[in-house]
């Protein structure tokens, strides 16, 4: 499977993917609400990336948290980010985690499944290290969610990318259920990325999604043409500003 180079993406990741305050207080809100864990609880953020919720969910939920990601360069930006030493960081494979049974009671995992290259052995392993009722919190882009999106819309080579990559919300809910998980839910979530369609469009300039950085260079440079023009002729659009999200959850 074609994969993004988050060595290189490391360099403008927080740049493209910042969260706005009413962003951070809705997704903060459902982890509360989803996990059911009070102050102290044991979570990993698992595909951390730069650290943006396991430093949040360190610093306003007050969990005891530990980021994990692969990638070196990601994690190096999130240590630099972490200047109360919040969080431990830790490089591992999502695939085959090293962590003991029973050692965490909630697993918070965003857009990583489709990076990974089997996402049952992901979510097996998830289960494993989760403590008895611990829950499993998935936050992501459905490919019924994003088919019909800007990037996949203007960039149409990605759409062809992620249609082979990413799973649908009843793929997701039955890699839980095969995994011996319970409860399961999904919610969407709609969420404001952009203040105007003029930062979507700037955003798309830096690959903001990783797929853009796997698509050929005339591909996406004919994308951010098209982008561009309808930006200037709709710039007040809300298919600019709005992506619908899922969360799934799974409890052990």
């Amino acid at each position: 499977m074609r994969k993004a180079d988050y060595a290189r993406i490391a360099s403008f990741y927080d740049k493209a993917r910042k969260l706005s305050t009413q962003n951070i207080d809705l997704w903060l809100g459902l982890v509360l609400k989803f996990s059911k864990a009070k102050e102290g609880a044991k979570a990993l953020d698992l595909g951390c990336g730069t650290g943006r919720f396991a430093l949040l969910m360190a610093s306003r939920l007050r969990f005891c948290v530990t980021g994990v990601d692969y990638s070196q360069e990601m994690l190096l930006k999130a240590r630099k980010k972490d200047v109360e030493r919040l969080v431990l960081w830790d490089c591992r494979d999502a695939e085959s985690l090293t962590y003991p049974d029973c050692s965490f009671d909630i697993v918070f995992i965003s857009h990583l499944l489709h990076h990974a290259n089997s996402p049952e052995k992901v979510i097996s392993e998830c289960k494993r290290i989760l403590n008895v009722c611990g829950a499993m919190l998935i936050r992501y882009g459905a490919i019924e969610q994003i088919r019909d999106d800007v990037e996949h819309t203007f960039f149409p080579e990605a759409l062809g990318i992620d249609e082979a990559r990413t799973p649908t919300v009843p793929a997701v809910e039955e890699w839980l259920s095969d995994a011996g998980f319970k409860d399961i839910t999904s919610e969407e979530v709609v969420q404001q990325t952009y203040g105007t369609g003029t930062e979507h469009l700037h955003a798309a300039k830096t690959r903001s999604t990783s797929v853009l950085s796997m698509i050929s260079q005339e591909s996406f440079d004919k994308g951010i043409h098209d982008l561009a023009k309808h930006v200037k002729n709709h710039p007040h659009d809300p298919w600019l500003l709005f992506d619908r999200l899922t969360l799934t959850v799974g409890y052990k």
